[in-house]
C-alpha cells in the first residue's frame, strides 16, 4: 500500500522537462477559441476600467484647483456626481469583467478536464501499473482546478492595467518629466525581484501539488482498503502515516506561502519609496510654484494606480507560478503515448466465429523477463479451452493478449485469420466477456450494474439475463429488486451474488468469447454450483477461455493446456491427460486423492 516516502510518481515514457509559461498560456487560451464573443466583451469592460480610473483624478485635480478657489458650489455638485458615477461604472464593469472571465475559465476548465479524462482512459494498462490511482485523481482535480486562474478576471485586467500604466505614464511625463524619471527608478528594481521570485515560488509549489498528490494516494489505499485496515486494527497505524503526509503538507505549503509573503512586503515597500520621493519632490515643486496642490494630488492617485499593476503582476506571478507547477503535472499525462492503439487503417472487426490462433508469441511485462516465449496455441470456434497451472506461468496473460489489453512485443494473435492489431479495440472488446475473480461493481444499482455494457437493454433482457445467471431470484428478494443500490464495489452483496450479476453482465451483451478467469475460485460450494448452473447456460456455442485452479470446473473442457513459465507442457482433454500421468495427473491426485483411477 506504501509507496517510498518522499518520492514522487512519474509518468512513464518521456524525459521530466520544464513547461515554460508561453506554452502553459498558449494551451489554455486554445480551450477558449470557441468563447472570442465573451473574451471580447471582458476585455471592453477592463478597457472601461482603465478609461475610469484615469479620469477619476482629473476631475479630483479639476476640483482642487480650479472649482475650489473660485468657490462654485453647482460645479462642486455636478464635479462630485460625476465621481459617484464613475465609481458606480467601476462597479459594474468590475462585475461584468469578473462574471465573463468566470464563465470563460469555467468553459475551458471543462473542456481541459475532459480532454485529460478522455486521454488518460486512452492509455493501456502498463500506464495505470506504473501511476497509482491517488496522483492521478489529483491532477484531473486540483491541478486542472489550479489552471483556471490563468483565464479569470484578474488575469484579463492585465490588459486593464497595460492600459492604464501607459497612459499614466504619459501623464507623468507631459506634467513634470524629472519627477517621472523619479518615479520609474524603482521599475527596474520591482522587475529584478520578480524575477528572483518567480522561479522559486513555481518549484515550491511543485513541491506542494506532489506532495498532495501523495496525500490523495494515502487516502485512496486506505479508504479503499478499510475492511482489511479494521480487520488488522490498524487505524492508528494509518492515522500516524496520513499524518506524516499532511505534516509534508504544511511544511511544503508553509515554505511556498512563505515566499509569496515574503515577496508582496518587498513589493510594496518599493512602491512605497515611489510614494515618497513623489510626495517629497512634489512638495517642492509646489513651494516653488511649478506645481500646483491638485497636480500633486492627482499625481499621488496616479502614481497608486501606476502601483496597481506591479502589485497586480506581482501576485499573477505567484498564481503563474503555481498554475505552472500544476500544469506540468498535466502535461505529464497529455505527452504520454499509449503503447497500445489502433493503427490508423484498423478495421472494424465483422461478427467473429471465434477461432483463435497464437503464433510464436513473445511477451514480458518487464524487458529480459519474458511471460511468454515461442508460444503457440489454438483456440478452436464454439469449443472450450481451459487452462491450468502454477501460478505465474501465463494463464492469466493469454487471457489479457486476446482482449489486447496488452500488445505482443512479437509474434501475433489472430481471431478468425484477423491480427489483433489489424482490427479496432473496440470491434474486438464489444465481441468479448469476461468474468473474473476479482467482480468489479459501481456504486449503483443491480440494473445499472448488468446493463454497463449494454445501456440501452430493456428491463425484459435485463430480467432474462439475470435469470440465466441464476441471479433473478436473490435480486428480487431485496424489498427495492433490481433498483437495489449495491454499495461501492458491491460491499452490500455476498461474493456468490457478485458473480452471478458478472455473468448477468456477460449474459446481457451475448459476446461471442468468453473469458473466465478463476470465475469460481473465491466462492463456497454453494455458491459455485449456483454459478457452474449459470455457466452451463453461457458455454454453449461460443469460443471459451477458462482459467481456473479447481479442476473440477474443467472437466469437461474440450481441451485442457497445462502451462509451465509460458510454455504448454501438456496438451488434451480431461481423460487423455489423466492417462498420461504428467503435471494434470499430478495436480488432479493432490486435489482429488481419493478418486484417482489411473
Amino acid at each position: 500500500m506504501r509507496q517510498t516516502q518522499g518520492s514522487t510518481p512519474q509518468m512513464k515514457g518521456r524525459a521530466p522537462q520544464l513547461v515554460t509559461l508561453r506554452t502553459m498560456v498558449k494551451e489554455m487560451f486554445m480551450h477558449t477559441r470557441s468563447q472570442w464573443g465573451l473574451l471580447m466583451l471582458g476585455a471592453i469592460s477592463v478597457i472601461a476600467i482603465s478609461v475610469l480610473e484615469f479620469m477619476i483624478p482629473q476631475l479630483t485635480k479639476h476640483i482642487i484647483d480650479r472649482i475650489i478657489p473660485a468657490k462654485r458650489f453647482y460645479a462642486l455638485l455636478e464635479t462630485g456626481g460625476l465621481i459617484v458615477l464613475a465609481g458606480l461604472l467601476l462597479g459594474a464593469f468590475n462585475f461584468g469583467s469578473s462574471y465573463v472571465m468566470t464563465l470563460v475559465s469555467q468553459k475551458a476548465i471543462f473542456q481541459l478536464r475532459n480532454k485529460l479524462y478522455k486521454h488518460t482512459l486512452s492509455l493501456d494498462l502498463t500506464f495505470f501499473d506504473r501511476n497509482r490511482t491517488g496522483d492521478l485523481m489529483a491532477r484531473l482535480t486540483g491541478d486542472v482546478n489550479q489552471l483556471q486562474e490563468l483565464v479569470s478576471a484578474d488575469s484579463l485586467s492585465i490588459l486593464a492595467d497595460m492600459i492604464t500604466f501607459m497612459a499614466i505614464v504619459g501623464y507623468l511625463f507631459y506634467t513634470d518629466w524629472k519627477l517621472a524619471l523619479l518615479t520609474l527608478i524603482t521599475l527596474p528594481f520591482l522587475f529584478v525581484t520578480s524575477r528572483f521570485f518567480s522561479l522559486r515560488i513555481k518549484r515550491a509549489y511543485r513541491t506542494v501539488r506532489q506532495i498532495s498528490a501523495e496525500l490523495n494516494n494515502s487516502l485512496q489505499d486506505t479508504l479503499s482498503g478499510i475492511r482489511m485496515v479494521k480487520s488488522f486494527a490498524s487505524e492508528d497505524k494509518e492515522a500516524v502515516e496520513f499524518a506524516k503526509w499532511s505534516e509534508q503538507h504544511r511544511t511544503a505549503t508553509v515554505s511556498a506561502s512563505r515566499l509569496s509573503a515574503i515577496f508582496a512586503p518587498i513589493i510594496n515597500w518599493l512602491n512605497l519609496i515611489g510614494m515618497a520621493v513623489v510626495l517629497l519632490f512634489g512638495s517642492w515643486q509646489i513651494m516653488h510654484n511649478r506645481m500646483t496642490v491638485g497636480e500633486i494630488i492627482a499625481y499621488l492617485a496616479y502614481l497608486r494606480l501606476l502601483q496597481a499593476p506591479i502589485r497586480s503582476f506581482s501576485r499573477l506571478i505567484t498564481k503563474l507560478q503555481q498554475s505552472a507547477a500544476a500544469f506540468e503535472r498535466i502535461q505529464e499525462v497529455l505527452e504520454v503515448v499509449p503503447r497500445v492503439c489502433d493503427k490508423e487503417d484498423a478495421i472494424v472487426l465483422p461478427p467473429v466465429q471465434g477461432d483463435i490462433v497464437f503464433d510464436d508469441v513473445g511477451f514480458a511485462y518487464e524487458e529480459g523477463r519474458p511471460i511468454l516465449e515461442n508460444f503457440h496455441l489454438r483456440l478452436r470456434r464454439n469449443q472450450t479451452t481451459a487452462l491450468v497451472g502454477s501460478s505465474g506461468s501465463g494463464k492469466s496473460t493469454i487471457a489479457y493478449l486476446i482482449a489486447r489489453l496488452y500488445d505482443v512485443q512479437r509474434g501475433d494473435i489472430y481471431i478468425d485469420g484477423h491480427p489483433l492489431t489489424d482490427v479496432t479495440m473496440k470491434s474486438l472488446r464489444q465481441q468479448m466477456g469476461i468474468v473474473s475473480q476479482e467482480v468489479i461493481l459501481l456504486n449503483g444499482t443491480i440494473r445499472e450494474n448488468i446493463a454497463y455494457g449494454k445501456p440501452e437493454a430493456t428491463a425484459e433482457e435485463i430480467q432474462a439475463a439475470a435469470v440465466a445467471a441464476n441471479a433473478h431470484e436473490f435480486i428480487t428478494a431485496f424489498p427495492q429488486g433490481y433498483e437495489t443500490s449495491i454499495g461501492e464495489r458491491g460491499v452490500k452483496l455476498s461474493g456468490g451474488q457478485k458473480q452471478r450479476l458478472s455473468i448477468a453482465r456477460a449474459f446481457l451483451t451475448n459476446p461471442r468469447i468468453l473469458i473466465l478467469d478463476e470465475a469460481t475460485a473465491a466462492l463456497d460450494t454453494e455458491s459455485e454450483q449456483h454459478i457452474q448452473r449459470a455457466l452451463s447456460l453461457l458455454l454453449p456455442g461460443r469460443t471459451c477461455l477458462v482459467i481456473a485452479h479447481r479442476l473440477s470446473t474443467i472437466q469437461s473442457a474440450d481441451q485442457i493446456v497445462v502451462l509451465e513459465h509460458g510454455q504448454i507442457m501438456e496438451l488434451g482433454n480431461h481423460e487423455t491427460l489423466l492417462r498420461q500421468k504428467g503435471r494434470y495427473k499430478a495436480l488432479y491426485d493432490m486435489q482429488f486423492p481419493a478418486k484417482s483411477i489411473y
